[in-house]
């Protein structure tokens, strides 16, 4: 009867244990699923086809798309970063659409200075338009911003650049 009862107390501790692993686990995972687009970008390594990052010590990507009528919309503030950062750090868009038409975008809507790659989103971590990339020597990204800025979102971005 006494090695019975021993047996439950262990199954019983065992149960608990398993629970609270799974539980915890499950915890842990939704934790991780919680983080914002932008703060799963951060850390993250971009690497682009032409595109150097040790030449200056940071480096604005602006994920965008011709067709999305956030970047669009965004198109003012674009050109205002450029021109403030003209010389202190490179500009590169990155949009899904073919060299050709994404270089016509961005020269005509944004500035000829910006380097345009054309290649798809996701291969550089980015789910939605538009994002903007701060990225340092090593092509890390330090800093991230998802989706239209309003104008608290544009002081805090233009004062981590």
């Amino acid at each position: 009867m006494k090695r019975l009862e021993t047996i439950a107390n262990i199954a019983v501790i065992v149960a608990a244990l398993v629970l609270v692993v799974f539980v915890g686990r499950q915890e842990w995972e939704r934790h991780r699923a919680a983080r914002t687009p932008a703060e799963r970008l951060v850390g993250t390594r971009v690497q682009l086809p032409g595109i150097q990052f040790g030449g200056q010590n940071k480096t604005l990507v602006i994920a965008i798309s011709a067709n999305c009528h956030f970047c669009r919309d965004s198109e003012p503030f674009y050109k205002q970063l450029v021109a403030q950062t003209q010389g202190r750090l490179q500009v590169v868009a990155v949009l899904p659409q073919p060299q050709t038409e994404a270089e016509n975008y961005v020269h005509n809507a944004i500035a000829p200075s910006v380097h345009v790659v054309s290649s798809q989103l996701n291969a550089i971590g980015v789910i939605g338009t538009p994002t903007l990339l701060l990225v340092d020597g090593s092509g890390k990204v330090r800093k991230a911003w998802v989706g239209f800025l309003d104008a608290a979102g544009r002081q805090q971005m233009q004062a981590q650049l």
